[in-house]
C-alpha cells in the first residue's frame, strides 16, 4: 500500500506509519455533503472525570450518574446521597440550552445517562465543580437496577 502523496513504487514502514497516522486522524469525524460524521461519545466513568478532568477537556463522552436539575445548580453527581448531602465535588456540571432545559427538566433527581462535550475548563455556577458537560446531545432515564441476589440454604 503506497501512502497517496508518494511517487515511490517501494513499499516501506515510514509510509505506513503515516497512513496510521493519517487514518488516526480522519476517520474519527469526516464530512460529506456538509454532514459531519462522528465517532461515538466515549463512556466515561464520572470518577474519571471527577479525578482527572483535564484528560477529557473537549471530548466528547458518554456518562452515567444522579441528575439534579434546578436554577444555577444543573449537576450530575456521582451518587444520590452526595447530591442529598451537597457533596458538590463528587459532581459535574451540566449546561443545557433553554429548549432542552424546557424538556429534560421532568429527568432531574433520577439516574440518567447523558453524551455530550466535557469541559474541565467550565466548572459550573461559581465554579463549584470539577468541569462541565456542554453540547448535550443525548439526555434519557437510567433505569436499570440490580437486586441483589438472595442467598438461600
Amino acid at each position: 500500500m503506497k501512502f497517496p502523496h508518494t511517487h515511490s513504487n517501494e513499499e516501506g514502514p515510514l509510509d505506513m506509519k503515516k497512513m496510521i497516522v493519517w487514518l488516526a486522524i480522519v476517520l474519527p469525524s469526516f464530512t460529506i455533503n456538509g454532514l459531519t460524521f462522528a465517532s461515538e461519545p466515549q463512556d466515561i466513568s464520572l470518577i474519571q472525570l471527577i479525578a482527572t478532568p483535564e484528560l477529557f477537556n473537549g471530548r466528547e463522552i458518554r456518562v452515567i450518574g444522579f441528575l439534579h436539575l434546578e436554577f444555577e445548580g444543573d449537576a450530575l453527581y456521582l451518587h444520590r446521597e452526595d447530591f442529598e448531602h451537597s457533596i458538590t465535588q463528587n459532581s459535574i456540571a451540566i449546561e443545557l440550552s433553554q429548549p432542552q432545559d424546557r424538556v429534560w427538566r421532568k429527568l432531574g433527581d433520577q439516574y440518567a445517562i447523558i453524551e455530550g462535550k466535557f469541559s474541565s475548563i467550565s466548572k459550573g455556577h461559581l465554579g463549584a465543580r470539577p468541569g462541565s458537560l456542554q453540547e448535550i446531545t443525548r439526555l434519557g432515564g437510567w433505569r436499570i437496577k440490580r437486586s441483589p441476589k438472595k442467598i438461600t440454604e
